[in-house]
């Protein structure tokens, strides 16, 4: 086996594609926990804007009931 097989994804250098550095000479190897960092953030992202869609529906049903009822 190669030394280069026995690496962990973890130990890979992030690319520059990743950074935005163009000084970095590294192959375009893909970090994963910064692919994943991406992906938990953009899901926040999702979660906090239905959050907000859901609530915002809620609130504009219990005003159009309030003034309906008076």
């Amino acid at each position: 086996m190669s030394l280069n097989s026995l690496k962990r994804a973890s130990n890979i250098e992030i690319s520059s594609q990743l950074t935005g550095d163009v000084n970095i000479d590294t192959p375009q190897k893909v970090n994963v926990d910064a692919l994943k960092l991406k992906m938990i953030k953009q899901e926040k992202k999702e979660n906090y804007i239905n959050k907000a869609i859901v609530v915002s529906i809620f609130f504009g049903l219990g005003v159009l009931v309030y003034f309906v009822s008076i």
